[in-house]
């Protein structure tokens, strides 16, 4: 038993002296131990989130990432819906466009080519709008900034969109049609 103890204590001395000289080299370096942490927190966030072609399903990373750290992984979502014809495809999938038209011109629900965001138009927000729905949005403590004439809640779809890929792409689509330089409480509407 004493011969257990002495093997546990010396490994525990080992990892705190390995720790001890981690941060030295980082201070060596002239980063503090703060910023290295905070960078080392932020590159762990990337790994969950978020990459093009990532099969996690909306829920799993909605439940994973930190609140305000969900990016698009396609940024050039212009490029995107040019390159890619059939990305109208992957908003009619899930069933937007039941509620929001086939091209996202607007049905019972919102237009979602009107210039105006509800709950604004971050990454994060759009993806876990369409993910948790409005309800549930509001639940985690986002606010909605104004209405439009439908005051409907948003369901969510977050179980009905297979993959964060696909949603990323969905987001992408909706970019497209209403570019994110018009948001509330502005309400801008985009130029032509």
């Amino acid at each position: 038993m004493t011969r257990i103890r002495e093997d546990t204590v010396r490994k525990i001395m080992i990892g705190q002296c390995a720790l001890m000289i981690g941060t030295l080299a980082v201070s060596a370096l002239g980063i503090s131990p703060s910023s290295w942490m905070a960078q080392a927190a932020e590159e762990k966030v990337e790994a969950v989130c978020c990459k093009a072609g990532d099969i996690t399903p909306p829920i799993e990373l909605v439940a994973k990432v930190p609140l305000g750290e969900l990016h698009s992984p396609y940024p050039d979502y212009a490029k995107l819906a040019e390159e890619d014809k059939d990305l109208v495809k992957q908003f009619r999938l899930p069933g937007c466009n039941e509620c929001h038209g086939g091209t996202g011109g607007g049905g019972i629900c919102p237009a979602l080519t009107q210039g105006v965001w509800f709950w604004g138009n971050t990454d994060d927000v759009l993806f876990r709008l369409i993910t948790l729905g409005s309800v549930d949005l509001e639940k985690q403590g986002y606010k909605r900034i104004s209405y439009g004439t439908v005051h409907a809640p948003m369901p969510p779809m977050g179980a009905t969109i297979k993959s964060s890929d696909q949603l990323w792409r969905i987001i992408a689509f909706i970019r497209s049609i209403n570019p994110p330089g018009s948001n509330p409480p502005e309400k801008i509407l985009p130029k032509k």
